[in-house]
């Protein structure tokens, strides 16, 4: 399931589902028939975080643990700096890099873990997730009347209005499992994973619609279980096409071009939002991003952007991407 690259073809896969989830999540301007795309709520963080999981396990294959955390907290760094300039941007959406930045040193550890000690890590956290997130807002809250800089290290690991690193932890260990398991279960293990994830997060969905008691951010336990879910079914469903166009990979590339260089496009993302919220009212535009044209507009120039850059630079050292590329440089993964 890899290219000549040595990339593979689920986890870009499933990077590309978790790109359009995010583009829905933040521009659909209504919850779809059925509410189905509030989902999109729901899968987008989750998704990212159970990936940057499974790509820190992966890495480890390929680079000794030394090597891995100090790119890492490199990697770590560079993200919370572009996410913090972007949050100056003036996109109407809540910034996740810096968020992802933290993720990226703290994740490091887990992957020498047994994935017994990582399922009760999983277990634990989201047992515990409501008292520590109310705990955290307490803190936060008397770091701000402070003026205290920790507030920042507050805000992203358990105070966040959106995202929390504490919570993130819990689906970035599962991803870890999961990585492990698709190396050794082959279709049938994607298979089960896929059609167990799913039933389970369909049963909570359809469970909880008439009293609308999942709420998507409240860092409820029952909430971030359907996360699990909706990011395993997700990895399960893309490693299962992965494996039926094996023999013809190609098919699948525009979609894994796009899923590759997700920190480009999400960089790309926050410029068009943010010019959109500059210069709608000049041209007699709604003031907000929530329409099916700005949605559609960011799917189809995130793959067209990724082709393109993948055509015309895909054997340079630029290949990875803009953003990824410098990554790879600063970090030493080149």
């Amino acid at each position: 399931m890899k290219y000549a690259t040595g990339r593979i073809i689920g986890i870009d896969l499933a990077r590309f589902v978790a790109l359009v989830s995010m583009f829905v999540a933040h521009t659909a301007p209504s919850a779809g028939p059925g509410g189905v795309l509030t989902l999109s709520e729901f899968l987008t963080m989750p998704l990212f975080a159970a990936l940057l999981g499974a790509s820190a396990y992966l890495s480890l294959q390929h680079m000794n643990m030394t090597f891995l955390f100090a790119s890492s907290v490199v990697r770590g760094i560079v993200l919370i700096a572009l996410g913090m300039w972007l949050d100056t941007w003036g996109a109407s959406v809540d910034i996740i890099l810096q968020y992802f930045g933290v993720l990226s040193i703290v994740v490091v550890p887990l992957v020498l873990a047994p994935s017994w000690v990582l399922a009760v890590i999983a277990a634990v956290i989201t047992l515990v997730n409501p008292y520590v997130l109310t705990w955290g807002s307490n803190l936060n809250r008397e770091l701000v009347l402070e003026g205290s800089w920790l507030q920042y290290l507050a805000n992203w690991t358990v105070a966040g209005s959106h995202y929390r690193v504490f919570t993130m932890v819990c689906w970035a260990a599962v991803g870890i499992i999961i990585a492990r398991g698709m190396q050794r279960w082959g279709v049938w293990g994607d298979l089960g994973l896929a059609l167990v994830a799913s039933a389970g997060a369909i049963a909570i969905y359809l469970y909880t619609r008439p009293t609308s008691s999942l709420m998507v951010y409240s860092g409820a336990r029952l909430e971030v279980f359907f996360n699990i879910l909706a990011a395993a079914a997700a990895m399960g469903w893309c490693a299962l096409v992965a494996r039926a166009f094996r023999a013809k990979p190609q098919v699948l590339q525009p979609l894994t071009d796009t899923g590759s260089m997700t920190l480009s496009l999400y960089v790309l993302q926050i410029g068009i939002l943010a010019a959109y919220m500059k210069y709608a009212p000049r041209y007699g535009l709604p003031l907000s991003d929530d329409s099916w044209w700005v949605m559609s507009l960011l799917i189809v120039v995130a793959i067209l952007f990724a082709v393109l850059w993948k055509r015309l630079l895909g054997a340079t050292p630029l290949h990875r991407g803009p953003f990824e590329s410098i990554l790879a440089a600063l970090t030493g993964r080149g």
